[in-house]
């Protein structure tokens, strides 16, 4: 790998970040395997079952107008809300299919449901006047769900009184009987509650009276009693790629579903805690030996609990490390003793795979005491989200196209310069992905990027980005020394180009274009058995000068 000869700060300086981002946390979310699920899901179903795809609380914690609109380009038209606001926020998207409000509205609401074509779930027969009236004034016609009480003891008419608001609704020329629902307490009476509602269903048509839809399990009974998806279903977590907590604990492993999020965080903080010390607020027992703590920028007030303290553990390098000492408002403390090689701004994941190792968010719910649904809600209510899509790729992580003709070469002196889907950790993580086996650790990359786009006066240089439909795909990182004379004074310090899109020539218009920028002479370090060799030589680089160093223990980074 190509390196700095003089010795750069290990300390991590703040990003400047935009206002929407965090410096260190990132909540992934994978679009693509949201689509993925729905589509599976999907080829389960009889041809002519819908489906609503549950969008209840943003998605999930996902984000309610990303996840609709991936759900919509792989033919989804059914989709199930918790409130109007939700619904108002799909038909600004563009939205025209169903959409339905799974939660009963105030009668002052009616006219708004009504005005956006939202359909209604009715639990009494108190809100149909409004609905009536409002449809009559709009001169349209408003879908009505009926929600029926099987079992749960939630929401829902009785039983012996759906008749009554059934009738009401089916001779109100303003008024259609969209569909009718129930939902089941548990999994053990399920089937039971399905044979009340399909009994119901049968007394409706007795008289001639059939809504459109008949919709009854959700995610955990459909994958326990798939039989029970017949004519409709309401599908949530599953949508996200996570089993429901009934189906986690049966050790349920042969669902073909991908988890849609991801959270991890940074390193950024190291210490030695020698024996007998205490870790944390309100500590008890003192350390039993020599401990080396890492601390990461995430706590409660970011959906992380504090019961996982004692519990559980995250990812970093791969391993598992445990946190140790209290979870606080906005940092945790993890165990790093077993583990070596960690610094300052190495990735730490918290839900996720990293290497071969996974934590799925069942898992730390459990540890929680709660279910991943709550969790997905907390972390996505806490943590800027972050995408991954085919249809449009927002950072370096997204499996990119091979061919794209549309490469652009961006020149950044600063980083208020980045583009904003750009951040510097990004940079960071695409110069450690794509120069292996020749990479830098985490802290040197960022001290050289830090030292590229500084305003001072000894840290002069830029960045050259090559982007592609708003993918990186090429970094050059240059700075300038005051060796004017007898030492090339520009350094290139990074030169890397995708994997998928080497062999374009990517590579030469950036070193071409970082010569050309270059003021005076220009230099870069090799590592001797780099491939990369013949390339600098063919663009009139000569190895004729031999670098050979002594390293003083005391400005390596260990």
């Amino acid at each position: 790998m190509i390196r700095l000869i003089s010795k750069l700060s290990s300390m991590i300086s703040p990003s400047k970040k935009k206002e929407w981002e965090e410096p260190c946390n990132q909540l992934i979310i994978d679009l693509n395997a949201i689509e993925s699920n729905y589509q599976y899901l999907k080829s389960k179903l009889p041809d002519d079952c819908v489906f609503y795809a549950v969008l209840k609380t943003d998605a999930y914690g996902h984000g309610i107008i990303e996840v609709s609109n991936a759900l919509a380009r792989v033919g989804c038209q059914h989709f199930a809300v918790d409130t109007p606001h939700e619904g108002i926020q799909l038909r600004k998207q563009g939205f025209a299919g169903e959409i339905l409000l799974l939660n009963p509205i105030p009668e002052w609401m009616a006219e708004t449901a009504v005005y956006h074509d939202l359909s209604v779930s009715v639990i009494h027969p108190s809100i149909l006047d409004s609905l009536e009236k409002a449809a009559q004034n709009l001169e349209k016609k408003v879908k009505i769900h009926v929600a029926v009480n099987i079992g749960l003891n939630r929401l829902g008419i009785s039983s012996s009184g759906l008749m009554e608001i059934v009738e009401k609704i089916s001779s109100n020329p303003f008024m259609r009987f969209e569909g009718l629902y129930g939902q089941a307490r548990d999994n053990t009476c399920a089937k039971q509650s399905y044979e009340q509602l399909c009994s119901l269903y049968g007394k409706l048509k007795s008289t001639g009276v059939v809504p459109k839809h008949l919709h009854f399990p959700n995610s955990t009974t459909f994958l326990a009693h798939p039989e029970t998806a017949i004519s409709g279903v309401r599908l949530g977590i599953l949508l996200y790629g996570v089993l429901p907590p009934e189906q986690y604990s049966n050790n349920t492993r042969d669902v073909p579903i991908i988890p849609a999020m991801s959270l991890h965080s940074r390193v950024i903080q190291m210490r030695e805690v020698p024996k007998g010390s205490k870790i944390g607020y309100r500590a008890g027992e003192n350390t039993e030996q020599d401990l080396i703590i890492a601390t990461i920028p995430i706590g409660y007030a970011r959906g992380l609990d504090r019961k996982l303290a004692s519990s559980s553990s995250v990812l970093i390098k791969g391993q598992r490390a445990p946190f140790i000492g209290a979870i606080s408002m906005n940092n945790a403390m993890i165990d790093v003793t077993n583990i070596p090689g960690v610094k300052i701004g190495d990735r730490v994941t918290i839900v996720g795979r990293q290497v071969e190792s996974e934590i799925n968010i069942n898992e730390l719910a459990v540890k929680s005491g709660t279910i991943s649904a709550e969790l997905m809600v907390r972390f996505g209510q806490g943590i800027a989200r972050q995408y991954i899509s085919d249809e449009n790729n927002s950072n370096n992580i997204v499996i990119l196209p091979k061919e794209t003709q549309n490469i652009q070469i961006n020149h950044i002196q600063t980083e208020k310069e980045l583009p904003d889907w750009i951040t510097v950790w990004e940079l960071i993580d695409f110069l450690q992905e794509h120069c292996r086996p020749f990479e830098d650790p985490v802290e040197i990359i960022r001290s050289s990027l830090d030292f590229a786009l500084s305003t001072d006066y000894e840290g002069r240089g830029f960045l050259l980005i090559a982007t592609a439909d708003q993918n990186i795909v090429g970094v050059i990182a240059a700075i300038r020394n005051e060796t004017i004379g007898f030492i090339p004074e520009n350094v290139l310090v990074y030169v890397c180009v995708h994997k998928e899109y080497r062999n374009n020539g990517i590579g030469s218009r950036l070193v071409r274009e970082a010569v050309e920028r270059c003021d005076g002479d220009v230099k870069l370090h090799v590592v001797k058995h780099n491939p990369s060799l013949d390339f600098y030589k063919k663009r009139g680089f000569s190895d004729t000068h031999l670098e050979m160093r002594y390293i003083k223990e005391d400005k390596i980074y260990e």
